[in-house]
Order: structure tokens, then sequence, then C-alpha cells
């Protein structure tokens, strides 16, 4: 293990120099095989004494240098939460000392446990207290992440301790490494690579199925509307065919013409033969709307017959028209000049036909009024 540092007492407190040591666990203690001694060579050898004289200046350098993973009630240990991730993944570094109170603890900094193979993106301290109080771990977290593919080794994990002004380095033994794979060297029981995920397919939800059948729907009486309206201009047919108005009943129908021809006033510009004719082919027509007769190729005689045979025949009706269509029959044909007060009485006259034929069929036909 590669650490550079040299420590320095001001007997003020603890301050961190820089000098290399290279073995990972120098432990004295020989009873355990995990603890095993590895002697270092004549130049870490030197190296390690002349970091225990600039530290511990009082220290037995004649004993074998360790970085031990404890001292005393302190404890230092490491753990890593993935150790095998691929390419551009993260994981978790915890570094933890248990057992050091109150007393200044100094983490390794994000440069030292930088590497060629490793990235530190970012670092957090947490501490749990006991019941009493008093500190009983402190746990770095560190974030690690790695584009180069291979086992790489963790190895700057020192922690630094002040020891009542003296500087303490203490180390994990267990040697931690992390592995890293190419996407698609990834392990396909835990992951999937992107040709894989390509070739998986979801089924369809109900809601998709929908839409494609609305479209299918909506693409049809598409195809179908253009054959229709190609259609209908072959044919020269209208496109669109709007629906026919319910003509207005024969009645209100003729009173509106009358009361139209009333405001022209032919008679008082001279008109009078145009005046009556028009009279009385309002009144044909209207007989023609009510009951089919078509007077409008009938004599007086003729159609006054014809209205005689009608189911809403009244005699006041018949002599009503007969009174409008002689009068109107004399000015046309034998071009007498009615006096001023016959032209509004020919008008009113075959208004109060009208009025009285409806009247006769609505008393005839109750219940189609009242469908009405």
């Amino acid at each position: 293990m590669a650490v550079n540092a040299i420590a320095q007492n001001d007997g003020k407190g603890l301050v961190d120099r820089r000098v290399t040591l290279d073995d990972r666990d120098l432990s004295t203690e020989q009873s355990s095989p995990r603890n095993s001694t590895k002697v270092p060579d004549d130049q870490q050898q030197q190296q390690l004494q002349q970091y225990l004289q600039l530290v511990r200046p009082n220290a037995d350098t004649a004993a074998t240098p360790r970085y031990p993973s404890s001292d005393g009630t302190v404890r230092v240990s490491a753990r890593i939460d993935d150790d095998s991730i691929t390419i551009g993944d993260q994981t978790t570094l915890h570094i933890t000392v248990e057992g050091a109170n109150e007393r200044n603890i100094a983490f390794p900094t994000l440069e030292e446990l930088w590497s060629d193979a490793i990235e530190v993106l970012e670092s957090s301290n947490d501490t749990l207290r006991g019941a009493d109080g008093k500190t009983s771990s402190i746990e770095q977290r560190v974030t690690l992440t790695s584009f180069d593919a291979g086992r790489h080794y963790i190895n700057n994990i020192v922690v630094r301790i002040d020891n009542n002004g003296d500087a303490v380095l203490l180390s994990p033994h267990d040697t931690l490494s992390l592995t890293v794979a190419y996407v698609a060297d990834a392990d396909t029981t835990k992951c999937e690579t992107k040709a894989d995920a390509g070739s998986i397919k979801e089924p369809f939800t109900f809601w998709e199925i929908a839409r494609w059948v609305v479209y299918a729907i909506l693409l049809a009486l598409a195809v179908a509307a253009t054959i229709w309206i190609v259609k209908r201009h072959k044919e020269n047919k209208p496109i669109i065919v709007l629906p026919k108005a319910k003509p207005a009943p024969a009645d209100q129908r003729a009173l509106k013409e009358l009361e139209a021809l009333r405001r022209k006033e032919l008679w008082q510009k001279g008109r009078i033969k145009k005046y009556y004719t028009d009279i009385t082919d309002i009144v044909r027509r209207f007989l023609r709307n009510m009951y089919g007769i078509s007077a409008a190729e009938m004599t007086t005689r003729q159609t006054l017959q014809a209205f005689h045979n009608i189911a809403d025949w009244s005699e006041e009706s018949e002599s009503l028209l007969r009174q409008m269509l002689q009068k109107a029959d004399m000015v046309k044909f034998a071009k007498m000049q009615p006096e001023e007060y016959e032209h509004n009485q020919v008008m009113q006259t075959a208004v109060d036909f009208i009025h009285k034929v409806v009247e006769t069929h609505r008393i005839n036909n109750p219940e189609r009024e009242e469908d009405k």
C-alpha cells in the first residue's frame, strides 16, 4: 500500500505532512494469520523509521513498524457496498472508526483515495452516538466510480488520529478491490445489455389496442367518404343535401301573399286588372295547396263546383268565393271599373274566405288539430 505522509508533532496538536510508506499490514502481532507481518525491505524500513521519529519521537524504532487496524480502544474498518460494477456505475466505500470518542480524526482526502483507475465523486461523514451521548463510531461514506475495466485495489485507506498530541495512523487489515466490467461482460442474471433490452417486447395494453382500433375506424370512414364524394361528383349531385324546411300551412302562405299584395298598392297606381288577377291567383293556389283542386286551370263555374264537393264545404264559404271570383271576372273580362271601396272589399272577401275554410276544417278535424 502506498501512502504519502509525514506527521509532525509541534506540541499543539496533529499536523500531517508527506512521506512514502509501502506496506499494508505491518503488524507486530504474529499470532494470527490475518495479522502476519510482512517485513519491509531496507528502503521501506528506513522510510517507516523516519516517519515514527517525526510522529512519535519517544517511540521504540527498533520494533517492526506497522499500520495497525486498531490502537488500544480505537479500531478502523472498511467495506464496499458492491465490489463488482460495470463501467460508469457507482458504488459506496464505508470507512468506520470505532472507539475514537471525541479525538481529532482525519479521514483520507478525496485526492488520497483517487487513483488512475478509480475516481472519487464525493464523500460525507456520519457520527453515531451511544446511550451515554458519547461518540461510538464515525463513518465516512465515499462514492466511487471507474471507467477502466479490470480489478483495481483501493489501497490509500489511512485514517490519522490524534493520540494526546501524537499522530497515529490506522488502516483496515483487509485489502479492498473493485472489479469493473464492460457492459457486454455484465452478469446477465442481474442486468440486461442494451442489445438484450432492445429485443424485449412488452405486451400491449388495452388503451394501446383501443387507440389503434379507433385509428383504423377513422381511416375506413375517410376512405368511404372519399369514394362517396367522387361518386356524387360524377353524377352531378350535390355533396351536401340540406333537409327541406317543412312548408307553412296553406292558409298562412295565402294570407301572407294577400298582405304583400295589399302593400304594393296596385289599384292606387291604376293597375286594377293586375290587382284583381293577383287576388284570384292567390285564392286558387290556396285551394290547390289545401285540397288539391287545380283551380288555376278552371273557370269560375268549375272552381265553384269542385269546391262544393270538398269535405270542408259550407254555404257561407262558397258564397264568399263566388262573390270574389265573379267580381274579378267582371274587371278582367267586362272591363268594369269598380268603386274605390270595392277594391278593399274584394281583398277582405278573399281573407274572410280563407279564414272560414280553415275554421270549418278545424271543426271537421279536431284530432288533427290537437296533434299540431
